[in-house]
């Protein structure tokens, strides 16, 4: 697997198209994956998420432009999935990945990079996958997009059982 443009955060575009980068979603299970699309969809920084059924990955228009994170949800036969991460590689040509698994032991090919490629175990939270997505495709983190941080209100700061 060959991920391109290293070095360079994964929104910038050789011909200067958009600040926003564009991921693709590959997961056979239609819940996670529309899950994930949404996250992504309300993550500042993407501008473009694109759900892709493991069984469509073949049919995908070829001329569609490669996607700046793939994150691929690895199915239960392992030699399978590497067959199909192998094939979407090829055919979509990410510049990230953010490779997803129930085996929590699964871990990526040696030689990639933690700046081009992450594994994640499928049970991870909404803020781990939301940083590791951050990490990658190196976007400001929720704080800095946050408009005014001092603007939130301090009137309660007990934890919720001292209220009640």
């Amino acid at each position: 697997m060959s991920w391109t443009k290293r070095g360079a955060p994964a929104w910038e575009h050789p011909f200067g198209r958009s600040a926003k980068a564009y991921a693709v979603v590959i997961d056979d299970m239609p819940l996670y994956r529309h899950g994930v699309v949404r996250l992504l969809g309300e993550m500042p920084g993407i501008g473009r998420v694109e759900p892709v059924e493991t069984d469509a990955l073949a049919e995908r228009h070829a001329r569609l432009p490669a996607p700046d994170l793939l994150v691929f949800g690895m199915p239960p036969d392992l030699a399978h999935g590497w067959h199909l991460l192998r094939q979407a590689s090829v055919m979509l040509k990410p510049r990230r990945l953010l490779l997803v698994s129930d085996n929590m032991w699964l871990r990526l090919p040696p030689g990639l990079d933690a700046r081009f490629a992450r594994a994640l175990s499928r049970s991870a939270s909404l803020a781990t996958i939301e940083r590791d997505v951050r990490m990658l495709l190196d976007l400001p983190s929720h704080e800095e997009t946050s408009p005014e941080p001092a603007a939130r209100s301090t009137a309660f700061q007990h934890p919720f059982h001292v209220l009640a």
